[in-house]
């Protein structure tokens, strides 16, 4: 029996394990990290003076970068040449979704940020279960104020990002109202509204309707679902009515799978942007000739295309 060939580890390995860190301001020259920014570099990375990184401003822009500078609290870094990210996938995907327990949130943007998610609007629905006084000092029955809960919700989605080699990381907003999110319909390409329907058009379909650049605004309930009321108002303010399994899901699985759909429909369409930052990795790979795995995967060509998904 002829012995099957083991094929060496794709270039891409060298973007995944290259460490990423986040400088909303980034220009050329001398920048100073935010300062969560900072104490991870520091405490977590070990960074120091001569050190490389990938620094990215979560709006698409990214490049290599030299730690010039470390305190205890402060690190400065100088960047080169700025490169320009196209977004992830084909579509850019807001998730109006209705509020679950904290735990779960935070898994939801997790993984919809790795994912490929543009935008996250926490939604107060009829029969949501985590309830919200929007000008009120704290969400109801939790500890934090909802700026609060807002800013560790955009710190996961950073985080995530960095995880995922994104160069965008999504925005989210404050708790809206799902009326107020409906009145907001006409800012996007279109709009859906996930329901267990079988009459409903399956979100592939939905997706296929819909060129690349689209945004899409998506819907996805509470755990009780949405009410006849709220599907009635979305429909008749021009959301399509979506499918997206033969099964009842979670509100979090929901959103997870929107956005796995619309990431997988994209990964067929064309090649992935992450090559940019491919070759944003190789440099920093050859300006650190000490290392020897990540250098000799970005010096070895690979048969395989595309990235891991994360089997293990």
């Amino acid at each position: 029996m002829d012995k099957v060939a083991t094929p060496t580890l794709p270039v891409i390995i060298a973007a995944m394990s290259t460490r990423r860190l986040y400088c909303p301001d980034l220009k050329e020259g001398l920048n100073l990290l935010p300062p969560e920014e900072s104490h991870h570099a520091v405490s977590s990375l070990r960074a120091k003076a001569g050190d490389e990184f990938v620094v990215f401003d979560g709006r698409g822009r990214e490049a290599r970068a030299r730690v010039e500078r470390v305190t205890r609290r402060q690190v400065q870094v100088v960047v080169e040449r700025i490169t320009d990210r196209p977004f992830d996938i084909f579509h850019r995907i807001t998730l109006a979704v209705a509020m679950t327990k904290a735990h779960r949130q935070g898994y939801l943007i997790e993984k919809c940020t790795e994912l490929g998610a543009a935008a996250f609007w926490p939604i107060l629905a009829e029969r949501s279960v985590v309830r919200c006084e929007l000008h009120a000092p704290r969400l109801t029955g939790r500890s934090a104020a909802p700026s609060a809960a807002v800013d560790k919700w955009s710190r996961r989605a950073v985080e995530a990002a960095k995880q995922s080699a994104r160069a965008w990381v999504p925005t989210v907003e404050s708790p809206q109202t799902f009326a107020r999110a409906v009145a907001r319909i006409g800012e996007f390409s279109a709009a859906a509204i996930a329901h267990p329907d079988s009459s409903a058009t399956p979100f592939t379909d939905f997706l296929r309707n819909h060129g690349e650049g689209s945004t899409l605004l998506v819907f996805v309930g509470p755990e009780g679902g949405w009410s006849e009321a709220e599907c009635r108002v979305a429909i008749a303010a021009g959301a399509v009515s979506i499918r997206l399994s033969p099964t009842v899901l979670r509100s979090e699985t929901a959103a997870v799978t929107v956005c796995a759909a619309a990431a997988l429909y994209s990964a067929r369409q064309a090649p992935t942007p992450l090559s940019v930052g491919a070759e944003l990795a190789a440099g920093i790979e050859r300006m650190r000739p000490g290392l020897q795995c990540d250098s000799v995967c970005a010096r070895n060509p690979s048969p395989l295309k595309g990235r891991g998904q994360g089997e293990g």
